[in-house]
């Protein structure tokens, strides 16, 4: 596994929220060694301007990954052929998304149903590109370890290089408790390295990950908007050292509002640090209310203003 980084700590793909901004604001913090893109439709990659389409932003590429969701494998093999030309450090395929606009079209975790068009659209992708390929997967629609297994020597077979296992079912969806028991069963059949996903809350939960499943790689997606400096503690205690103390989260805010209105046309910019801002809220006990008052902010300077204003009064 010479590609991966040991320990690999990696950024999860979340529609809206792991764009160039937030990825940028993580990268500053150091300690992910992997970014994986928001999740990008198939059918629209060909036709999208990365100078134009707000999903198609990136200020590094070697350490990011894109991630492309969809069940064609001509129209999969396109997308991969073109974000190819972009000099990715990787491609991922989306076989994990819970969510009814996916799963509707036989994408996201849908497509674990039927795995000989998964292998199809595996091996599609695989012949496109020669970066580390990889899928991003659920436990699937039910607990079915034969299947699973089934499934992960499929993916194997078909070309993937390593495979992202999100420890809950569709029907799961967010709701319950990862079940990290899943991600070790795997570990062990796997002829790949696995990325475990779901559940870290903390750095300590991702050293836990990594000693209870022997996971080659941890993914966090929502802890890392969260606390955007994770990484950096999670490296900290694998070297057998002290995390470091929190920045300051007035400044870190502020960080995401100029690296949002860097990268992002006004309106969109608006749109998502206002999407952003209630998850580094949670760190405040005023986070509530700060949320409030800046989702009623037409303008990011108006944002910004309010924002110190709140952190000046301390209202909770």
């Amino acid at each position: 596994m010479g590609f991966l980084p040991e320990h690999a700590l990696c950024m999860a793909p979340m529609v809206d929220l792991s764009h160039v901004a937030y990825r940028e604001l993580i990268r500053a913090y150091s300690g992910c060694d992997l970014f994986y893109s928001e999740m990008l439709n198939s059918r629209m990659v060909p036709s999208e301007d990365p100078f134009t389409s707000p999903y198609l932003k990136w200020v590094n590429p070697r350490d990011l990954i894109f991630q492309i969701v969809g069940d064609d494998p001509t129209r999969m093999q396109k997308a991969a052929g073109k974000l190819d030309t972009y000099v990715p450090w990787g491609i991922d395929i989306n076989m994990g998304c819970w969510l009814n606009k996916v799963v509707r079209h036989g994408w996201g975790v849908a497509l674990m149903k039927n795995i000989t068009l998964a292998s199809q659209v595996v091996r599609a992708v695989r012949e496109i590109t020669p970066r580390p390929l990889s899928v991003k997967m659920r436990l699937g629609d039910s607990l079915d370890k034969d299947y699973l297994l089934d499934f992960v020597e499929m993916l194997t077979d078909s070309g993937v290089d390593f495979i992202v296992v999100h420890a809950r079912t569709a029907l799961d969806g967010m709701k319950r408790k990862a079940r990290w028991e899943y991600i070790a069963f795997i570990k062990q059949h796997s002829k790949v390295p696995i990325i475990g996903n779901g559940d870290i809350s903390s750095a300590r939960h991702a050293l836990d990950m990594f000693n209870q499943t022997g996971c080659n790689g941890v993914m966090i997606g929502r802890q890392a908007l969260i606390t955007p400096w994770i990484f950096r503690d999670i490296k900290s205690l694998l070297a057998g050292e002290t995390a470091g103390a929190p920045p300051n989260l007035q400044q870190v805010i502020l960080d995401l509002s100029f690296l949002i209105e860097k990268h992002f046309p006004p309106q969109t910019a608006l749109k998502r640090m206002k999407t952003a801002l209630p998850w580094l809220a949670r760190n405040l006990t005023f986070g509530h209310f700060l949320s409030k008052v800046v989702s009623k902010a037409a303008g990011m300077d108006e944002i910004r203003s309010r924002l110190l204003q709140c952190f000046e009064t301390g209202i909770s």
